[in-house]
């Protein structure tokens, strides 16, 4: 049995306060990340062994948040 996984991301208020966009740009991100996506990003890294930095940036750029 696998936990559940319900990421968050924690910004200090100064932070957000200084970069207003930032949960505008976060929000589209985290939705995606529902329990078989999550399930599937961290088989690639824990069963396949894969970089866990460069399984994230292919997630983002396959799902269009950030460019090539």
């Amino acid at each position: 049995m696998q936990p559940i996984y319900a990421p968050a991301p924690i910004i200090r208020e100064v932070t957000l306060k200084a970069h207003p966009n930032i949960p505008a740009l976060l929000n589209p991100v985290f939705a995606t990340l529902d329990g078989p996506t999550l399930q599937k990003l961290n088989a690639r890294i824990a069963v396949e062994g894969q970089d866990a930095k460069k399984v994230a940036a292919n997630y983002l750029k396959d799902n269009g948040f950030i460019k090539n």
